[in-house]
């Protein structure tokens, strides 16, 4: 028991701040004045941020203050560069602090420091998106009337929090160890707006929670099964081969549970303050919050607030259902992590201005706000190379499929795009390059060979369909044509 309490340690530190968290919000919820909660969430976020990180909690601190500072400093029209170059530029200065004397953080710091480079980065693109989007509208105004739209623009108002307020939005307790992301809009509205008051935070916090002793017992129970420093051992080499190809759907399955622990517990932290609740009319989506009718929500009386339907679908990180049974690793995609990837879609994807690179650039992004290692590319930049082959045989055969033949094929396709997550996985938990190679080399690094081999076929008979279909639709024209004369 002393020597489980030791070796996860820091986990079990952390766990306990994510549960006191959530016990914290009923309080923080009832503070009866905006400054008081402003103050109160953030003196908390950096106790927090100190407890987990002890000295190492300068990082931190330090890179948010600088982030701010870029902020106020430089234009509108430029802030948003500059703060993203100057928050990853530290994020690689404190990852690699070892390389220029300093000790090495924690991996819990490095979660917190994650968090405050989406954060401050996030609210200077939002800064540079709203004047973008509000003078675009101006200009717009001069034209003729366009038809109501059915959802909203991404930046209605402009956004330009002060010095204060940029203090509290990034070292507020809520999502600060672990996520979620959220927008500043969607901190400036919880002090704002009434929602709060009448959601029913206790039941939504319990309905989130119920499945986190089953997470923590599976991740417990695998982990100890099937540890990762197995895979590389000689014992493990010398099992056969169909054990060593499916040795990494227990290491997934086990980093699956640890992440859904995670998130869960910091999704129940919002909703147990109240944080990220909107009305269902709202239609929100995890990371922007509501995107049908923001400003008429925004005007929403007490008294209708009191009646209204909410939800907390503006803080949900995890679909953990759509992650155990999609069957497209496109979707997968989609359901995993979602604010982050909401994130990297508004920051990265649709402001990056050369197009064909766009993907890439959002890639990119990706591996390198997760680390440096070999792990992290091996992941996530090879997720495309399987997507265009499955895109293939999805369109061919999958999409118009119905029936037995659909759940078949649905079946084939979900095996297969879990096996593909399980092998990229096993390289992001490996991390290195060196440990990488000792496991690809015990399979013979057979799955890519796998994706090409699949790539190619898929071209092929992508092809063969063209050439067909041409000669169908003649076929039914002459047929048509038959009927007709008869």
């Amino acid at each position: 028991m002393f020597s489980f309490l030791t070796k996860n340690r820091n986990d079990i530190i952390y766990l306990s701040l994510l549960l006191f968290c959530i016990g914290v919000g009923p309080r923080y919820r009832a503070l009866k004045t905006v400054q008081a909660k402003k103050w109160a969430g953030s003196i908390l976020g950096l106790l927090l941020i100190i407890i987990v990180s002890g000295y190492s909690a300068l990082h931190p601190i330090l890179s948010a203050f600088m982030g701010i500072i870029a902020i106020k400093a430089a234009t509108v029209r430029y802030c948003h560069v500059v703060t993203f170059f100057l928050m990853f530029g530290y994020l690689f200065f404190f990852r690699l602090a070892d390389k220029f004397g300093f000790p090495l953080s924690s991996g819990q710091t490095n979660l917190i420091e994650m968090i405050i480079v989406l954060r401050v980065v996030g609210v200077a693109f939002e800064i540079n998106g709203s004047w973008l989007a509000v003078a675009k509208a101006k200009k717009d105004e001069n034209k003729e009337k366009k038809e109501e739209k059915v959802k909203d623009d991404d930046f209605l108002e402009i956004i330009n929090p002060d010095f204060q307020d940029l203090f509290h939005y990034s070292f507020n307790y809520i999502g600060l160890l672990t996520g979620p992301y959220y927008r500043y809009r969607t901190f400036d509205d919880y002090f704002r707006l009434p929602y709060s008051k009448y959601v029913d935070c206790f039941g939504f916090t319990i309905n989130t929670m119920r499945m986190v002793p089953l997470y923590v017992s599976l991740y417990l129970a695998l982990s100890n099964i099937w540890p990762l420093e197995y895979i590389l051992t000689e014992d493990h080499n010398n099992r056969n081969f169909v054990y060593r190809m499916l040795y990494p759907w227990a290491l997934f399955s086990a980093f699956r549970q640890r992440i859904y622990s995670g998130m869960t517990l910091a999704e129940s932290v919002c909703t147990s303050a109240g944080f990220g609740a909107y009305p269902v009319q709202g239609k929100n989506r995890t990371g922007h919050g509501p995107t049908v009718g923001y400003l008429k929500l925004k005007q929403m009386s007490d008294e209708e607030a009191e009646n209204c339907q909410y939800d907390f679908n503006t803080v949900e990180s995890m679909d953990v259902w759509g992650c155990e049974t999609v069957v497209t690793l496109r979707d997968s995609m989609k359901v995993w992590n979602k604010a982050v990837q909401y994130w990297v879609a508004m920051v990265v994807y649709k402001r990056f201005p050369i197009k064909p690179l766009k993907i890439h650039a959002a890639l990119f992004v990706s591996v390198i706000w997760h680390g440096y290692h070999a792990g992290y590319f091996f992941c996530i930049y090879f997720c495309p190379f399987y997507v265009m082959a499955e895109d293939i045989y999805y369109k061919l055969y999958y999409k118009d499929a119905t029936g037995q033949k659909k759940k078949i094929l649905g079946f084939i396709m979900w095996f297969l795009r879990s096996h593909s997550e399980s092998y990229q996985a096993a390289a992001f938990l490996l991390l290195t390059f060196d440990r990488i190679w000792i496991y690809y080399s015990s399979v013979y690094h057979y799955w890519y060979g796998v994706w090409l081999a699949f790539l190619i076929l898929g071209i092929v008979l992508n092809k063969l369909h063209r050439s067909k279909r041409p000669r169908k639709i003649n076929d039914e024209i002459e047929t048509k044509q038959e009927v007709v004369s008869n």
